[in-house]
């Protein structure tokens, strides 16, 4: 009996050593939900892209703090179109998608909670100015108003119009 009430006694001590002490969050280990979205507009066949690529990786690796989530749209044949439509729609760059798919070698980096084009850039940038740019992407994004995000950059092809 005392051996019973012995292992019932751990077993309540390592229930209650599990959850968390005043001033703990129980999703502490939780990962930071996105502010922006890096959107890669890619194909297997796009030498700009073979260029960009592995700097935008560096880039990512380098801000690895900001809140910036990287969405990958690959046009290299039909069927990654088609699973591209279905990421876009997932990840709420939907607005993006239809201005530039089609358009390789490049990422637009947008606001998490609208799908509003914040900026873009390309192969010509750096991997600090990538990171230069999804910060003041977070900035914009965190404090100017829903609707009102979107800056003129050189950067952004004129894309379509809107759907």
């Amino acid at each position: 009996m005392r051996s019973l009430l012995g292992i019932i006694a751990i077993m309540w001590v390592g229930v209650f050593s599990l959850l968390p002490t005043s001033g703990q969050s129980a999703t502490a280990t939780s990962v930071q939900a996105p502010v922006v979205r890096a959107v890669l507009f890619r194909a297997d066949w796009c030498a700009n892209c073979h260029v960009l690529e592995p700097v935008l990786e560096k880039a990512m690796s380098d801000a690895a703090g900001v809140p910036v989530e990287l969405v990958v749209l690959d046009f290299t044949n039909p069927q990654k179109w088609d699973q591209s439509i279905e990421v876009a729609l997932d990840h709420n760059v939907v607005q993006v998608y239809n201005a530039y798919a089609g358009i390789t070698g490049l990422v637009v980096l947008t606001a998490a909670d609208t799908g509003e084009r914040i900026d873009c850039f390309n192969r010509t940038f750096s991997a600090p100015a990538m990171v230069h740019a999804m910060k003041q992407a977070v900035s914009i994004s965190l404090s100017a108003p829903k609707g009102s995000r979107a800056r003129a950059s050189a950067f952004c092809p004129a894309g379509r119009a809107p759907l």
